[in-house]
């Protein structure tokens, strides 16, 4: 098949972590066999964070078809309530604009277009599908629907509702997008996010890893992926290691950061390849988060066969359970810091849980999800768009 890929969120060199995710999805449905294009439109005010990426751009997956990125210039307009008016319509209005220039442009019109998150790229895909006759299928894994926030929920569930199918990332996102968007289940297929499980895997030798990155080979290492904010249970975590004997943390990520002190082993954003370096130097991975699409931290942890400390609540009932991960609530830094002692100081019950991780991981591999994804894009040929 034909797939151009919309995305706002596509990584680069000025900031290589933004949307990696999205780049593993790509590569590996090029894997696949599928002819993939990438629309990812750079806003000017991109500048502030370095060089803009060229505007053309040709990417090997590793087998299959290259991948093309195509990153045409647009203005953005922030997204920001002023008055009765919210400035992120224009941003999304701009971006479709750009898309749409795009499309036109490429040499084969696609059989899909797929948009990752609603807006502004799942409205963008829905518009260009229906200008180049082909179906379009909208990515959802906005844990709260953030996105919807300049259009509401009237207008989105006219826009969204005009897609072909819609992809969630989670039991909980489909269920929303039934009662909230009144997207017809029929219309929706749940596929958690995937794991590259040829990089993310176990570390023969952590004492070796931790000496090649300067990590104290006897503490208890605990890691952590993703920005250091409340809604991701930062301040909990540095809270429950501030007096625990032995305990320092990886974080890895950016953010508001306290200043340097001996809890911290290592702080500070990497790209996305180098992750599995610094994961495989700890012991454990503690994210005690408030809300998830599909954690792609905690996946990737549990390739690493790192034992799990995360929260209960059902938006992350379809990515772990009680054999890989220790369930808290993420707002109890009493039990945060249980979980992690009880891992610290039972190296059996660590063994089991990493052996656990290593079997779930398996029903994550990004290859078999964009397998069976591709199934599921070739099924829709059988309708017209």
């Amino acid at each position: 098949m034909r797939v151009a890929f919309v995305a706002s969120n596509y990584p680069s060199a000025s900031r290589p972590a933004v949307g990696s995710f999205v780049r593993q999805f790509v590569w590996a449905m090029a894997r696949q066999g599928h002819e993939c294009s990438v629309i990812a439109p750079v806003s000017v005010f991109e500048r502030k964070h370095g060089p803009l990426p060229p505007r053309f751009a040709v990417e090997d997956a590793g087998a299959g078809p290259a991948v093309q990125v195509h990153r045409l210039r647009h203005v953005s307009f922030s997204s920001r309530k002023v008055g009765a008016l919210h400035t992120g319509r224009w941003s999304n209005a701009a971006f479709a604009a750009a898309v749409l220039r795009t499309l036109s442009r490429l040499p084969r019109r696609p059989d899909v277009v797929y948009g990752h998150f609603m807006y502004p790229a799942g409205h963008a895909a829905i518009r260009a599908a229906r200008r180049s006759g082909a179906h379009s299928v909208v990515g959802v894994g906005e844990g709260e629907f953030w996105t919807l926030k300049p259009v509401g929920d009237v207008r989105a569930r006219r826009e969204m509702g005009a897609a072909s199918a819609v992809l969630a990332v989670s039991t909980d996102i489909r269920n929303e997008l039934v009662g909230r968007l009144e997207i017809p289940a029929e219309k929706i297929r749940v596929f958690p996010n995937g794991v590259d499980l040829r990089a993310f895997r176990p570390t023969a030798d952590r004492a070796a890893r931790c000496r090649e990155l300067g990590f104290p080979e006897n503490d208890f290492l605990v890691g952590y992926v993703g920005p250091f904010v409340a809604q991701k249970g930062y301040p909990q975590l540095r809270a429950v290691v501030e007096d625990l004997a032995g305990v320092r943390l990886v974080l890895l990520g950016r953010g508001p950061l306290p200043p340097e002190d001996s809890r911290i082993a290592f702080r500070g954003s990497v790209p996305h390849g180098d992750v599995p370096r610094f994961l495989g130097a700890c012991h454990a991975f503690v994210l005690p988060t408030r809300i998830e699409g599909s954690c792609n931290s905690v996946i990737e942890a549990m390739a690493c066969g790192l034992p799990l400390v995360t929260s209960r609540g059902s938006f992350m009932d379809d990515v772990v359970d009680a054999d890989v991960a220790l369930r808290v609530d993420p707002d109890d830094v009493a039990a945060i810091r249980a979980a992690i002692v009880a891992l610290r100081d039972d190296p059996e019950l660590r063994a089991r849980m990493s052996a656990a991780c290593l079997r779930k991981a398996r029903q994550f591999d990004v290859d078999e999800r964009a397998r069976r994804i591709g199934a599921w894009f070739e099924s829709l040929g059988e309708a017209r768009p």
